[in-house]
């Protein structure tokens, strides 16, 4: 690596360059932030890298994700695995479970996620999701009848495109943060000066929400099959093979 490049000029070669991992160059960033004591550029870098936490309260739009809702249902003698369910069809005591969920994950657990299941669906189920389906399996024997009903599990199914995507997102943000630098600097000068450096974070836009869709931060991730892998809170994602 050349040691005479600037900081900037290193971030615009790693960020052009997909084979370098989003979290070195997130790190690349959180130590220009600290240069330029820029506190909401070293903010975004750390949650990034480390996720975004429920006291934080606060996570990028594009970390909100379409997910279909399923259910495992016993009935009978049956298994019925992966049966599609709308937010209508869980119990008026349910609230806040729908079609959306946030990935709060850092950048290094949704890579390892959607690289071991490449082009494939996950299943991702939080941890108030096992009273959602018990919760079903009583409103459902009601509705039906049959006291052998029994919803064994509820989740959601995302594909890993979609976890690619807020990737290709965050590389993205981080492409246009280094060409608003860019387009800043005066000709000769190498490094940016603070107020440049929070002109162009401020300039890219990174709005966040209220976690009003549900958030999957310390999520039970399974493959689209029988086994599961249970993942503890900010671990990388491991699942079975």
């Amino acid at each position: 690596m050349n040691q005479s490049l600037s900081r900037l000029a290193r971030l615009e070669r790693d960020v052009l360059d997909d084979s370098v991992a989003l979290a070195s160059i997130l790190r690349q960033v959180l130590i220009m932030g600290a240069h330029a004591s820029s506190a909401s550029l070293r903010t975004w870098a750390q949650q990034e890298l480390k996720g975004y936490s429920d006291a934080v309260g606060e996570v990028p739009e594009y970390r909100k994700v379409p997910a279909q809702l399923k259910a495992d249902v016993l009935a009978g003698n049956g298994h019925f695995k992966g049966q599609e369910i709308s937010p209508r069809d869980l119990p008026e005591t349910v609230e806040g479970v729908g079609n959306e969920i946030t990935i709060t994950w850092g950048v290094h657990e949704i890579q390892v996620t959607a690289g071991s299941r490449e082009g494939e669906h996950i299943r991702l189920a939080g941890a108030n999701m096992a009273q959602v389906a018990r919760l079903m399996s009583h409103d459902q024997r009601q509705r039906q009848g049959n006291p052998t009903l029994a919803v064994t599990s509820v989740y959601w199914s995302v594909s890993t495109a979609t976890l690619e995507g807020i990737l290709d997102q965050i590389r993205t943000r981080l492409t246009e943060f280094v060409a608003e630098l860019r387009s800043a600097l005066p000709n000769g000068q190498e490094e940016p000066t603070s107020e440049q450096v929070q002109r162009a974070f401020t300039s890219i836009h990174i709005t966040v929400g209220d976690n009003s869709p549900v958030t999957v931060s310390a999520p039970v991730a399974y493959a689209e099959q029988d086994a599961t892998a249970t993942v503890p809170a900010g671990a990388p994602l491991e699942l079975p093979r």
